[in-house]
């Protein structure tokens, strides 16, 4: 059911962009860098091992690049060295890594004026995120999933200060997906600091 669900709200996503006057539009370029921040729900992972298990994701750096063409928005987003453990066992404190990448397409809107090149902005739209796991010790890649995609919303909040061309950008958002109970509970989301570069 929830498939269904998610194909309505992209084609409705995809009709509204498309229904979206047509106008001078500029086109940007934003490299970015920052922190992952661990707020997902990773039930699923325990309840597939079939054990009491304790799983942790931690990572530095995440980094991510954000192309816009007007209110248009393409996002990528993307960490590795998320590590895999078994608190509680001695000799298994790291089993494994692995990465996640997580991408959107969101409408961006800056509901105040642009002061002093200073300008907010808020954005939502739809996604994807897919996890990808190795392990260090035998027997562990039949409990946990090796590779893990979802379809997932995207929100956010960001500003950035422009001098011309170039300036700066901060911004943080979630990309937000279903967990293994079918809620929309499960939350990757992104603390990110970039350079923003008009192409025209």
């Amino acid at each position: 059911m929830h498939r269904n669900v998610w194909s309505v709200l992209a084609a409705g996503t995809f009709i509204l962009l498309c229904g979206m006057p047509v106008r001078a539009q500029t086109l940007s370029v934003t490299p970015l860098a920052g922190a992952y921040i661990p707020t997902g729900n990773f039930q699923e992972l325990l309840d597939n091992a079939g054990e009491l298990w304790e799983v942790e994701r931690s990572t530095e750096l995440a980094v991510g690049l954000n192309v816009q063409l007007g209110s248009l928005r393409g996002s990528l987003a993307y960490i590795t060295g998320a590590e895999m453990t078994r608190e509680g066992v001695t000799g298994t404190e790291n089993l494994g890594d692995g990465s996640l990448l997580a991408g959107a397409l969101d409408l961006v809107v800056r509901p105040i004026p642009r002061i002093l090149g200073f300008q907010a902005y808020v954005l939502g739209g739809i996604g994807f995120k897919r996890e990808s796991y190795s392990y260090d010790r035998d027997g562990f890649q039949d409990p946990f999933p090796s590779d893990e995609r979802k379809g997932t919303a995207h929100f956010g909040v960001g500003a950035d200060f422009m001098l011309g061309r170039i300036g700066v950008v901060a911004e943080v958002t979630d990309f937000l997906s279903r967990s293994e109970t079918g809620n929309w509970d499960q939350h990757d989301a992104f603390a990110m600091v970039g350079l923003r570069i008009g192409l025209f």
